[in-house]
């Protein structure tokens, strides 16, 4: 299983995001759509000035870009950091696609299997760009339908919220030789449950109705429960559990005690 760092970029610099994803010591280092960057095109920047780590986006969103224009992008990306580029796209929410792009979320798994059936096929011409491979394509999927177009179209899926159970039961049955990238708040620290308490206090994200919907199939109330938190050696064995059923990359947020997390994860 491959080790990545999530790298939240709101509010930083260049230089302050590469300086973070040199010092990590990981496999991959990921970006997501948030205010300000762009994410395919931080995550090119990044790539460009740190050599020997595979960067992508985790995720960059489909209803406000054209297939063609993504697949530009991300085909250029790729040429600039020798094919170590990963594009993780995802529809979204309704609350977040809506009011900020005037774009209908209507039947937004429609949507994601249209768009992948055109993206797919651009992102495998790579006409004008000597020794460029087409980039890994992942795409955000937690439900039945959407897992499924991920293995239809897609080189596998970027999940969120998910445990080691869930990820045995409800995602790795659905995935026929693909990859299972797992997005998940990390953090070494002697007093899990005040860590855990504070995560949840923190992320409303499990409010949101694919969230729970997802969090319900497992039995879980809160994004906070899905967390990797402990000592050194609880953290490295919820790790191996996440490879043994079937997690490809695991893709760490983290929490916690940054340097002890940094040097278990690495």
């Amino acid at each position: 299983m491959r080790i990545g760092l999530h790298v939240n970029s709101a509010g930083r610099t260049l230089d302050e995001l590469v300086a973070e994803a040199a010092a990590a010591k990981v496999d991959a280092v990921y970006v997501n759509e948030t205010v300000g960057w762009d994410p395919v095109l931080l995550a090119g920047l990044i790539g460009a000035r740190v050599p020997n780590v595979q960067v992508g986006t985790a995720v960059t969103l489909t209803y406000p870009r054209h297939p063609q224009a993504l697949a530009s992008a991300a085909l250029s990306v790729q040429a600039a950091t020798d094919n170590r580029f990963v594009l993780g796209v995802g529809p979204g929410h309704k609350v977040g696609i809506e009011p900020r792009f005037g774009i209908s979320y209507d039947k937004p798994a429609a949507h994601v299997r249209d768009y992948l059936t055109q993206l797919r096929p651009m992102l495998d011409d790579t006409t004008g760009l000597p020794g460029v491979t087409r980039p890994k394509l992942l795409l955000s999927a937690l439900g039945p339908v959407m897992l499924g177009i991920a293995d239809d179209l897609a080189d596998g899926t970027l999940l969120v919220w998910t445990s080691a159970e869930g990820v045995a039961e409800l995602v790795a049955p659905r995935l026929h030789d693909k990859e299972i990238a797992l997005t998940a708040l990390v953090g070494v620290t002697d007093d899990p449950d005040a860590v855990r308490a504070q995560l949840a206090a923190q992320f409303q994200a499990g409010n949101l109705p694919n969230y729970q919907r997802h969090l319900a199939r497992q039995g879980l109330s809160s994004v906070a429960e899905t967390a990797i938190l402990g000592d050194e050696k609880a953290v490295a064995q919820e790790l191996r559990r996440f490879a043994d059923v079937g997690v490809t990359e695991l893709v760490a947020s983290v929490v916690g005690d940054r340097e002890r997390t940094l040097a278990t994860l690495s």
